[in-house]
C-alpha cells in the first residue's frame, strides 16, 4: 500500500496542475474512480492550495519532474502567427499588453511554486508515513448524528499521523472538530483540530510527542473553539465501530 500511494500521490501533484497526460492520465483517473479516499482528499487539498496562488509571490525551485512536464506542455502548444501587419500606433499597446500578460503569468507561476513547496512539506510527510511499515491505517466510523461520516487515520507511534475525513459537515460558528488519541488506561489527549469544506471533506497532519502507552482509540469530537484539555462535546468519528 505504501509504495502504491507514493506513486499515486506523486501523480496527483501533476494531475492537479493539468500536466498529466497519456496513459498516466488514464491510469490516475481510473484510480480516482476506484473511490480511494486518500488520493481524493490529497487531490482536493492540492487544488485548494492552487486556488490561493495570488497570496504569495516568493519563488522556489520546482521538483525536476514537475518542471520538466510543465515545460513540455508549453512546448507542445501550437502557436498561430499573426501575418497581418498592425498599425504602428497599436504596436505600442501590444507591447504593453504583452508585458502585462507576461507579468501575470510570472506571478501565477511564482505563486504556484511557492504554494507547491508548502503543500510538498505535508505531502512528503504523508508519503513517509505510508512508507513506514509501523504506520497504522485505521478506518474512522461516524457516530451519533454523523453516522454517515467516515475517514481514515494514519498513525505512527512516534507521535506523527494524518487524518482524512469525508461527509462531515463544517463545524458551526464558535465550534471546532478536535482530534484525540486515547492510550490504554489514559485520558484522551488532544492532538489537533481539523476543518471541512462545503463538500464535507477535510484533513490535518498531526505531529505530537510519542505516547508512553499504546494508542488504542482515535476519535474526533465537536467542541467549543479552543478546547484542548478534555473532550466535552459529542463524538462524530471514532476508530472503533459501535
Amino acid at each position: 500500500m505504501s509504495t502504491e500511494h507514493a506513486h499515486w500521490l506523486e501523480r496527483g501533484d501533476i494531475y492537479a496542475l493539468g500536466a498529466l497526460d497519456g496513459e498516466e492520465l488514464k491510469d490516475f483517473q481510473t484510480h480516482l474512480a476506484s473511490d480511494c479516499a486518500i488520493c481524493a482528499a490529497y487531490l482536493r487539498e492540492t487544488r485548494e492550495t492552487l486556488n490561493l496562488l495570488h497570496r504569495s509571490l516568493r519563488p522556489i525551485t520546482p521538483r525536476p519532474e514537475l518542471k520538466a512536464r510543465l515545460l513540455q506542455t508549453v512546448r507542445s502548444e501550437k502557436v498561430v502567427p499573426i501575418a497581418a501587419l498592425q498599425p504602428k500606433a497599436s504596436q505600442g499597446w501590444q507591447r504593453i499588453t504583452g508585458m502585462i500578460a507576461a507579468g501575470i503569468i510570472a506571478v501565477v507561476l511564482v505563486g504556484a511554486f511557492y504554494q507547491y513547496r508548502n503543500r510538498a512539506v505535508i505531502n512528503t510527510a504523508v508519503v513517509n508515513l505510508l512508507r513506514d511499515p509501523s504506520t497504522r491505517d485505521l478506518p474512522l466510523y461516524g457516530a451519533g448524528a454523523n453516522a454517515a461520516s467516515q475517514g481514515r487515520f494514519l498513525w505512527n507511534d512516534s507521535g506523527e499521523g494524518h487524518i482524512f475525513v469525508a461527509n462531515l459537515p463544517s463545524a458551526p460558528r464558535g465550534k471546532t472538530y478536535a482530534v484525540w488519541t486515547i492510550a490504554r488506561n489514559s485520558a484522551p489527549r488532544y492532538v489537533g483540530a481539523l476543518n471541512t469544506d462545503a463538500n464535507g471533506q477535510g484533513g490535518v497532519h498531526i505531529k505530537s510527542t510519542a505516547s508512553a502507552a499504546p494508542i488504542e482509540t482515535f476519535a474526533v469530537t465537536l467542541e467549543n473553539a479552543g478546547t484542548t484539555t478534555a473532550p466535552a462535546g459529542p463524538m462524530v468519528l471514532v476508530s472503533k465501530q459501535s
